[in-house]
């Protein structure tokens, strides 16, 4: 992609970091690590299977960052926390298949 292209994308918002919380997407993601999520129409069209998302939970109304670990084309995706401690992470083994409806964005990269 052009570096202008992605600067312009930047500032004009499709972009933005946010903080991890909590453990449930260890060791890929850590508690207080910055990472950036596109927010764009595009990103959310492309996500496949082992992206990292950004969705709201469909039992609330908070966001959470959780591994695409399947694609139902009529059900929507399950969502996996990578680390694999039952207690640290509420997926889609709680709340089942998350609609398309409920994605934000894909995570890009992650800052230490």
């Amino acid at each position: 992609m052009n570096p202008f292209k992605k600067l312009i994308e930047i500032l004009i918002g499709n972009f933005r970091p946010i903080r991890i919380k909590g453990q449930s997407m260890e060791p890929a993601l850590s508690n207080g690590q910055i990472v950036w999520v596109d927010y764009s129409k595009k990103a959310i069209s492309e996500i496949k299977k082992d992206d990292i998302v950004l969705f709201r939970n469909p039992l609330g109304s908070n966001l959470i960052v959780k591994r695409v670990s399947e694609i139902n084309l009529e059900k929507g995706f399950w969502m996996r926390g990578d680390n694999r401690f039952p207690l640290e992470s509420t997926d889609s083994e709680k709340f089942g298949y998350v609609k398309k409806s409920h994605l934000k964005g894909k995570i890009l990269s992650k800052n230490s």
